[in-house]
């Protein structure tokens, strides 16, 4: 019996050494965590971790680049191969907030990377009394490298990932494509302006004082071009504003921002990019065709309906605002069934 033990403990050490191999390697190939350039066995990446994926996809081409884009996940569906005279890569990602593009910021600086253009998205949600708190890896915050591929895909639970990527639904409502092109995912709903946006009055607009997140970017990319912009929201979402008492506070926070900014553009006036219910699927994510029209207008001419901010004061865009809710009040009232 004793003379066995050998063979049983090589075919044990062999088995075990299949699975990981095995397990590796389906991993690698899927790739959820896109240290080696996303999935290779099927059409679509899955964004299950966008704050360390989008390190890995960046620092795997960072002699690529030349252009930075920070924000939410509305950002993260603008286009950055259609930022014209730039090759940009999108650092945006779900729930992203000011202090967070910070802090990634700090980390590709000090990894020495020095673009010549920063795109910043800003909501007016960034401004409100109260937001959540930030979600920074620790990699991130001690500017080290982050988690090994070789541990990362040794484990089942990126195996779980793996096969959810391929035979599963998204985690998110957008997915990216094999060239890492952000797309709202398949089977996204229609949206309903009577249905009311999640969140949607979840604070007035009196943190203003973050605006000193943009203060801080300008100081890790001196060097750089600071463009903001505030992402499309519904018309009806700036309506509701406006009949809360809340639309000032709103606007008084976009244009604090826009001075930090040397070019800023605001895409979430009411326009007929929003109002047009088929442009977004929840009010506060737009399609592609409405955000390459945004990658078009950033740093060249503008959509007719954007709003230059730093042209007008404050008092001059909370007047453009209330003119325009005036102009698609019929298209408002008949969208809430009135």
């Amino acid at each position: 019996m004793n003379r066995h033990i050998p063979g049983y403990l090589a075919a044990i050490a062999a088995t075990i050494i299949a699975c990981i191999v095995a397990v590796f390697a389906a991993n690698a190939l899927v790739d959820p965590m896109w240290y080696f350039g996303g999935n290779k066995l099927g059409t679509v990446n899955y964004a299950f971790n966008e704050r360390l994926s989008k390190v890995n996809l960046f620092e795997a081409n960072v002699d690529e680049y030349d252009c930075v884009i920070f924000g939410d996940s509305r950002v993260t569906l603008l286009p950055q191969d259609e930022i014209k005279g730039y090759r940009c890569f999108n650092f945006a990602f779900s729930a992203g907030k000011a202090e967070e593009a910070v802090a990634y910021a700090r980390y590709l600086r000090a990894n020495g990377f020095s673009p010549d253009l920063v795109i910043m998205g800003v909501p007016g949600a960034a401004f409100r009394e109260r937001i959540g708190g930030t979600n920074i890896p620790s990699f991130i915050r001690e500017e080290t490298a982050p988690k090994s591929a070789y541990l990362t895909y040794l484990s089942f639970d990126t195996l779980s990932m793996s096969h959810q990527t391929l035979f599963g639904e998204s985690p998110l409502d957008r997915v990216y494509t094999l060239n890492f092109k952000c797309r709202v995912a398949p089977g996204a709903p229609d949206y309903d302006p009577s249905v009311p946006i999640r969140d949607l009055m979840a604070g007035r607009f009196t943190g203003s004082f973050r605006v000193k997140f943009y203060d801080e970017l300008r100081e890790i990319f001196p060097e750089a071009e600071l463009v903001g912009y505030v992402p499309p929201i519904s018309a009806w979402a700036v309506d509701a504003y406006a009949k809360s008492g809340w639309l000032e506070d709103y606007v008084k926070a976009l244009h604090l921002a826009s001075e930090k900014f040397d070019r800023f553009i605001d895409f979430g006036v009411p326009s007929s990019l929003t109002i047009d219910t088929a442009n977004t699927y929840d009010g506060t994510h737009y399609s592609e065709p409405a955000n390459s029209i945004i990658a078009a207008s950033l740093l060249e001419e503008m959509h007719r309906d954007a709003l230059d901010v730093k042209r007008v004061s404050a008092e001059e865009m909370l007047e453009v605002y209330r003119e325009r809710l005036e102009r698609y009040r019929p298209e408002l009232e008949a969208g809430l069934g009135n």
